[in-house]
């Protein structure tokens, strides 16, 4: 794969999307992606917010409020996500199946966001905002079914993870 070709996350299907997710920025503002289950998407959209409600049915009584983000680079597809946020998780197998790309119209501070790398010594990113993001906050710029391709198919911007995902299913 040239490393002269644009980063393609959805292989080409959304244009706009992918050159949304390439800037990184919507006006001015960082790209965030919440991935979630259609159920999920179902509810998010009946609410009008994504809401920071912990899923203790599925998580436990230990899950925290705050809602999980990936920053725009992180564009997962359904089995990526599987294995990079859920660590192959069967219960969070739906979880990825669809999502919401979106930009603050006013980035919150620092302080309502926790973020760090998921594991010790890995490359992906977990950012945790701790409270309800309702729509008539944010620029909604995708929310549907999942439309990203698998990384090692997606000629990533980043080369880590362009190495990490050259040969099928190498993490």
């Amino acid at each position: 794969m040239s490393d002269n070709r644009p980063w393609r996350p959805t292989g080409g299907k959304d244009s706009i999307l992918e050159m949304r997710l390439n800037a990184g920025l919507w006006n001015g503002n960082p790209i965030y992606i919440h991935v979630t289950s259609h159920e999920g998407l179902a509810g998010i959209n009946k609410a009008g917010l994504i809401a920071k409600t912990p899923k203790k049915d599925r998580r436990g009584n230990a899950a925290k409020a705050g809602i999980y983000l990936n920053p725009s680079l992180q564009a997962f597809g359904p089995a990526d996500a599987l294995t990079l946020l859920f660590f192959d998780n069967e219960t969070y197998r739906a979880s990825a199946t669809n999502c919401i790309v979106f930009s603050f119209l006013n980035q919150p501070g620092a302080s309502w966001f926790k973020d760090g790398f998921i594991t010790e010594g890995s490359w992906v990113k977990e950012i945790i905002y701790l409270d309800d993001i309702p729509f008539k906050n944010i620029d909604i710029l995708y929310r549907g079914p999942n439309p990203f391709v698998e990384l090692r198919h997606q000629n990533h911007p980043n080369p880590t993870v362009r190495e990490a995902f050259r040969s099928p299913r190498s993490i």
